[in-house]
């Protein structure tokens, strides 16, 4: 079956696409990741959108490519290489940390959703060992003034309101971090830690369809929710 070209779906200019950047087939809603790749036509992770074969096609309704629409904006200057910064940091403390009982050999270092989101830039680290989200700054020593461990910065998401942490790593400066998982036994391979942060980041930027009375204290994510298969994640 080939669907009919509808207006403004994608039809080219593979070269104005980010990297990273997702795309939803028009007609059936499927949603190709360069991060997870295709594993129905043997696509490896990592393989940009403009990358693919002009064969592929969509694997759950098979149209062509044509009919593909991107879901992200282009990222902003610096947000991948901030990004890659963040997750190169932790790869090698993961390398430090491999024999500890907190650590998950299934698991691997992975950034997650990152958006642009205030003065800053907002999406979920996954490592061996935590399931965080993390606010890094646009310009990188924006936040040197803040101490970690001292008062935690609240941010308000379209969610609701979150409390961060401060932290700071060699290599990466200051950035903000609140937690989701710790540790990460519940997990049992990597495809479902990364299922939990896709749902939990669309979640956290989603706002409630009914305003509630703020509260006095900060909202937290019900992790038991995430771990029920509620957002995709993986059940108990």
């Amino acid at each position: 079956m080939t669907a009919p070209l509808l207006p403004g779906i994608f039809t080219g200019g593979g070269d104005r696409l980010g990297e990273q950047t997702r795309l939803e087939c028009g007609v059936c809603w499927h949603v190709y990741d360069p991060a997870r790749g295709c594993e129905v036509w043997e696509i490896p992770p990592g393989t940009p959108f403009a990358a693919l074969p002009d064969h592929w096609r969509c694997p759950n309704c098979d149209n062509e490519k044509s009919v593909f629409l991107p879901l992200d904006q282009a990222p902003e200057d610096g947000m991948d290489s901030r990004v890659a910064a963040l997750v190169a940091c932790f790869e090698e403390t993961a390398q430090r940390m491999c024999d500890l009982p907190v650590h998950n050999p299934a698991l691997r270092v992975d950034a997650v959703g990152f958006r642009p989101f205030g003065e800053g830039w907002l999406g979920i680290l996954i490592t061996p060992w935590f399931m965080n989200i993390v606010l890094l700054p646009k310009q990188a020593d924006a936040w040197d003034h803040l101490m970690p461990g001292a008062e935690k910065q609240r941010h308000a998401l379209p969610a609701g309101s979150y409390d961060f942490e401060v932290a700071r790593a060699e290599g990466m400066g200051t950035y903000q971090t609140c937690s989701l998982f710790s540790p990460m036994h519940e997990f049992a391979d990597h495809e479902g830690a990364r299922l939990t942060a896709e749902a939990a980041i669309d979640a956290l930027m989603t706002a409630e369809e009914e305003p509630q009375e703020a509260e006095a204290d900060s909202r937290r994510i019900d992790r038991r929710d995430l771990l029920r298969g509620r957002f995709g994640g993986p059940e108990n």
